[in-house]
This record gives C-alpha cells, structure tokens and sequence, in this order.
C-alpha cells in the first residue's frame, strides 16, 4: 500500500508512506516479558520483520516491558525512539545513557514525520500517553494503548475532529493485564471477581462513542502467560474471539484482529493470526528459585525501598516479604493492622526493586499478595504511587508529587485539573461507600462494589 497501516504483536502499529515503512509503536518482537511471565501468541510474518528493520521511527508509550521492550529496541538502535514527554523523564534519559537517539515530543504538537504522515502525542500523569497519527487529511489512528487519556482526552478530540475516518486502539481484557494474584490470610486463592466480567463489545462499542471513532479493533491485549507459577492466569486470559462479543455494528465497525488498512483504496484486509506453539517455562529459567532466602544485604534495599514512598507512610502500617520461607516486615508506621504482604522469589524481587520496575513483578501475576486490615486493592494507595509516580515518574516525598501533578496540570490545561479534581472525589465517595464493609464477608463486597459501579455509570 501506498499510504496506511497494519496492527500486529501486542501493540505494534507499522504505519507507511509511499510504501516505506516510517512509524513503529511499541515494538514487543521478542522475549517472555514480565520476569518471563507474558509471551507473545501469534506470530509476525515476514514482511513485518522487514519493516521493522527498515522503519524510520519508533514510538513508545510507556515504561512497561510489553511496549518499552529492551530486547526489541536493540534491533532499532539507528532508529529515531519518539518518547513522550513523562514527568520525572526516566525513559528519555535511560535510553539516552543506553545510546540511543531519543527525542522527547512535545505535549499536544504536531510532528510532520513523513510526507503524509504527521503524530500528535500527549502524555498523562499516569505514565501512560496517547498518539495521533494522521495519514492524509481524513484518516486519523487513535492509538490510546494502555492509557485513559486522564486530562487529556479534550484536547486530543478537538485535534481528532477534522478527520472523517478514526481507527481508535484501546487495552481492553478480562483483567489479566493488571496483578490479580491475591490470596486470604490463610492461604487460600482469591478468585478475581468473574462475576462483574461482562461482553467486551460493550467497552468497544464505548470507545468508538467517547471518541467520535468509525472503527476498532483488539489492541495492547495480546499476551499470554508461560511461566509455570503463572499458569493458573492462564484460566483467565481473554480469547481473541471474546472482544467482539455483543458489540453493536450501528456504533462502527469492529475488527475481529490483526489486519491491514490502505488508505488510498479505503480497504481493510484482515491478518492471519498464526498462534505460537504454547510453553510454560520454569521459574529456574529466569533465574527464580522460590526457596531462595534473602541475605542481609537484601534486607535493608527492601526496607530502603518501601519507606521513600512518603504516600505509603502515610496509609499503610507495613509491608511484609516473604522470600524463601522467611519473613521480613518493613514498618511504615501508617494506620494500625493496614498492611500488605509479598510472597515472591528472590531474584525477580531483588530485581524489580534494585531496578525500580516493582508494577513487572505485579503484572507479571506469580507474585503472591495478602491485603491486611481492611485494604481491599492495590489502588489507589499503593500500585500508582510506587510504580508510576515513583519508580517511573521519580516522585516519592509529598512535595514531589505535589510538583508531579502540578506539571501534568500545566500541560494539559482545565481539563487536567477537572479530571484530578474529578477521580479524587469518585475514590473520597468510593471509600465512603465501603467503609460499611470494611469487615464484610467477600459476597457482601462483592456486592457493595458492584452497586458503586452501577451508581456511577
């Protein structure tokens, strides 16, 4: 094709201009991400590999090992790395010390990369971000990835509105893109909550509503587990089949997976999905050995770790490890009995808090997690405060992420502070709303939650 497109891998966009390949976005081609966790299940034909040694450009949206992928990288190190401007600037200058020639793009900007091929990125306090990708004058890709555009989306709809076709990529799953691994006091499974799963159509059909978009398809959602410790998810990862259900055709048009898109001939062609032959690894593998305890050494980067946090001092008593059948607690000092407890092996953990990625050793869904004393999830007090605002967004003292939210705010204008001002009072209401079942049985919140959700929709 002259002018277009095509989707491939987990959230790789390959966008062309007079038949040459000029874009990549978040190009995951090889290796298990995740401490081996996630793998990809289809195959690249051979004529992506060539575009992908032959592109000009790489996009990549965030820090996360399934889009900001080391092993792939190496493969584009002549290449242009476009990195979204994230406060805290962790990615740019890691990759910048690696020898890579990154450039950081600017908020709500366009950038003419190619003769009919010009981007629009903007990055959201979340260390996500969102791109635009305009291929002529009515062909727009909205490339939403991970990220919910949070106090962005205003402004990246009145850049979208001259453009009569718009492609829009959303993460959508069953929840196995996140840390669902949670276990009772005594040791028992917590089933993650099947019961509130309902057909993905409905989210597709949404999207393509909220952002004014004519076509959709499954995007940033194709992985699945291969460790061993991580097999039990695999009971829980979505089938490519799944996404279309009960989405409703008057809305757009839905596309069941990979394909391709001309421009010029306003043509679809769907892509063969050739499955990967599936294997579950074993820990040893990458290093893991769940017997392994942690020395002393260990012991005190832990703790060092945990207390910079200044936001977890604040709501959590504790947090407990345990490695290789010992337990070590790091005292917070926060409210009395809330607390969280990690059971994992030591070289992941080890890793992910000598390299600051503690979300990989979440996503990745071996990690074992015990809630205390009436803490519920992981969010809002603990995953975004230490995996985004902290480990990547390089805030840990309240003054830092006072500076942190601050600098989102500027960017992004009213409408970025109407969306904090807006997710503050739903997560105040929200745990108005469950205090009453702070001690309440699974099925009761269970319930409770459920009819949060339906008071807010």
């Amino acid at each position: 094709m002259n002018l277009g497109f095509e989707t491939c891998g987990n959230a790789t966009l390959i966008v062309y201009d007079r038949g040459i390949p000029v874009l990549v976005t978040d190009p995951w081609i090889e290796g298990a991400q995740y401490f081996g966790s996630w793998v990809l299940p289809y195959r690249f034909t051979e004529q992506q590999l060539a575009a992908f040694a032959s592109t000009t450009h790489v996009w990549v949206s965030h820090g996360h090992p399934d889009h900001l992928n080391l092993e792939s990288l190496a493969a584009f190190r002549n290449k242009t790395l476009l990195i979204p401007r994230h406060q805290g600037g962790r990615i740019l200058r890691d990759l910048g010390e690696a020898g890579y020639r990154a450039h950081e793009l600017e908020d709500n900007r366009w950038l003419q990369i190619s003769p009919q091929v010009s981007i629009l990125c903007f990055a959201d306090w979340n260390q996500d971000a969102a791109l635009l990708i305009a291929l002529g004058e009515d062909c727009l890709v909205i490339n939403l990835n991970d990220s919910s555009a949070l106090g962005t989306r205003a402004k990246l709809l009145a850049q979208a509105k001259p453009f009569k076709r718009r492609f829009v990529f959303n993460l959508f799953s069953y929840g196995t893109a996140d840390m669902i691994n949670f276990f009772t006091e005594e040791g028992h499974r917590i089933e993650p909550l099947q019961g509130e799963k309902k057909p993905l159509g409905y989210a597709y059909t949404a999207l393509l509503k909220s952002w004014q978009g004519t076509h959709t398809a499954p995007f940033s959602c194709h992985h699945v587990f291969g460790r061993t410790d991580s097999r039990w998810a695999a009971n829980y990862e979505t089938p490519i089949e799944a996404h279309g259900e009960c989405f409703k055709r008057d809305r757009g048009t839905f596309i069941p997976g990979y394909f391709s898109y001309d421009v010029g001939a306003d043509r679809i062609t769907e892509t063969s999905m050739e499955p990967v032959p599936r294997v579950f690894r074993e820990p040893a593998e990458f290093g893991d050995d769940w017997s392994e305890p942690l020395d002393r050494d260990d012991i005190a980067a832990v703790r060092a770790y945990f207390q910079k946090f200044e936001h977890l001092r604040r709501k959590f008593q504790f947090i407990k490890v345990r490695v290789g059948g010992q337990e070590h607690c790091v005292d917070l000092g926060g409210p009395k009995g809330r607390g969280i407890t990690f059971e994992a092996p030591r070289h992941s953990f080890m890793t992910a808090i000598q390299y600051e990625i503690f979300d990989d050793l979440l996503i990745g869904n071996f990690m074992k997690t015990v809630l205390h004393g009436g803490v519920r999830k992981l969010y809002p007090d603990f995953t975004p405060y230490v995996a985004k605002y902290g480990d990547n967004g390089r805030a840990f003292s309240i003054s830092e992420l006072d500076a942190y939210f601050r600098g989102y705010r500027n960017a992004s204008g009213f409408q970025g502070w109407l969306d904090q001002v807006r997710i503050s009072s739903s997560r105040k209401l929200r745990r108005q709303v469950l205090t009453a079942f702070n001690s309440a049985s699974p099925a009761l919140y269970r319930i409770a939650r459920q009819g949060y959700r339906r008071f807010l929709a």
